[in-house]
């Protein structure tokens, strides 16, 4: 049973922890599209408004700027504050003497470990599974251990082969008073030694 259910428990427990990583990414990159989704909305909406600063719910997330061939600055109220440029990955467009630029916050590892505290379900889903895979790797190290232990004892020890060897010497010796019984009893003997030297016993 253990041979079938250690290797079981570990393709499962793999794959259900590699679905809750999974569950943990799409919360985490759609809450982030998302995120990035409504700043860009607000910059539209802000550009056909005709505002120079406009404000974003989300200003960690993305920095737009646009500058015009006549020299007008628009841009997101989070661009005069002190950011590490360094944090943001960006990306420019120009025609006609305008100039777009937009800063997208780069995927953090450190956010991404957030969603587990915020979402616990993604949590739950892959410590269950590191949980089951662990128990596979816990079933399979002792089914290991049991039969090394089982071929052990099942092997003969010097004690019990120098016991059995005098008792064949005892065989033949009697094997003169009553020749029969004593050539049964050693054949006995000898093939009781070579299974358990073979293993087979």
């Amino acid at each position: 049973m253990g041979k079938v259910l250690s290797p079981l428990l570990m393709v499962l427990g793999a794959l259900i922890f590699l679905a809750g990583q999974w569950i943990a990414f799409e919360i985490y990159a759609n809450t982030k599209l998302s995120r990035i989704g409504e700043n860009l909305s607000q910059f539209v909406h802000g550009l056909y408004s005709g505002d120079t600063l406009i404000k974003l719910n989300k200003g960690d997330e993305s920095i737009f700027i646009l500058r015009t061939a006549g020299g007008k600055v628009i841009t997101t109220n989070n661009a005069i504050d002190p950011l590490k440029v360094e944090d943001f990955i960006s990306t420019s467009y120009s025609k006609g003497g305008d100039h777009a630029y937009a800063y997208i916050k780069r995927v953090s590892f450190s956010d991404y470990l957030n969603v587990f505290i915020e979402r616990p379900f993604a949590l739950g889903v892959s410590i269950s599974g590191l949980i089951l895979f662990l128990s596979g790797i816990v079933l399979l190290l002792k089914r290991d251990v049991g039969i090394e232990g089982k071929e052990r004892s099942e092997f003969l020890t010097r004690e019990e082969l120098a016991r059995r060897l005098k008792a064949l010497k005892v065989a033949f010796a009697m094997s003169r008073v009553i020749p029969k019984e004593s050539l049964s009893e050693a054949k006995k003997i000898l093939d009781d030694i070579i299974k358990r030297m073979e293993g087979k016993t």
